[in-house]
């Protein structure tokens, strides 16, 4: 079986690597990135890719531009990249590769999860404390189309019966370009008009939808009280995954807000 493993932690991912190989007889490649994944992606086919979640140079680098951001979502550009960049460009490919998410259990990473189970189909996950057993366990789990989840990464996949997250966060397109103004780090009507170009009246109208919306994803949230409050600080424990690459791909934002 071909596998390519996207991780950054290059020692522990390349002793991974050597173990499914020797371990399990797997033809194994390590793409440190997601865009060198891609690139190997465009060479040739693989039966299954590992994918982990965040790459903490990448994040890190990203931070700063994001803190810097206050005038314009264009300031945001080109955004954060993630493993949904592999997952979203692998899909596109005529022979799609089935995916592992090989992720620790933390919750900036869990609307990540939600969107690979809901958007690419994803139905194998390990952690990243999974012995190289597990995780050759995921791998043919998923290489066979069935769904193999660790028990520290359950608790983030969706529940059933949730709603897609392409309605409850971007299901009205100003919605996209509010959410990035706050992850952003913009606490104010004022500062969200200015970055998205909505006028301060659509700002404060789209709060109350966009935080019962909210709800609905997550229980614990109040709609009906402080709604910048508790969007701006959601948005921000989550920025990963609002100015995240791929996401802004699959849901982009107008360029074009109205101003009163």
């Amino acid at each position: 079986m071909r596998v390519l493993v996207v991780e950054d932690h290059r020692q522990y991912a390349g002793l991974i690597c050597e173990k499914l190989a020797e371990g399990f007889h797997h033809d194994v490649e390590l793409a440190l990135t997601p865009d060198e994944a891609n690139s190997r992606l465009r060479e040739r086919s693989y039966d299954v890719v590992v994918v982990d979640v965040l790459y903490r140079a990448l994040s890190e680098t990203y931070n700063a531009v994001r803190e810097a951001a206050r005038n314009s979502l264009s300031e945001l550009e080109p955004y954060n990249q993630s493993g949904l960049a592999t997952l979203l460009y692998a899909s596109t490919l005529d022979r799609v590769p089935a995916a592992v998410i090989w992720t620790s259990g933390d919750p900036n990473r869990a609307l990540h999860l939600v969107l690979a189970h809901q958007e690419f189909g994803v139905r194998s996950y390990c952690s990243k404390e999974s012995s190289v057993e597990e995780i050759a366990r995921a791998v043919e789990a998923a290489a066979a189309r069935r769904s193999h989840v660790d028990s520290a990464i359950k608790a983030f996949l969706p529940r059933p019966n949730l709603l897609p997250i392409r309605n409850v966060l971007f299901g009205d397109i100003k919605w996209r370009a509010i959410w990035r103004a706050l992850a952003a780090g913009s606490t104010a009507h004022e500062v969200t008009a200015r970055m998205t170009h909505y006028d301060q009246g659509t700002i404060r109208k789209c709060m109350s939808p966009m935080a019962l919306q909210l709800a609905t994803l997550d229980p614990r949230i109040n709609p009906r009280r402080q709604q910048m409050n508790v969007l701006s600080s959601y948005a921000v424990f989550h920025w990963e995954f609002f100015l995240d690459q791929a996401v802004h791909k699959l849901f982009p934002h107008s360029t074009r807000g109205r101003r009163a």
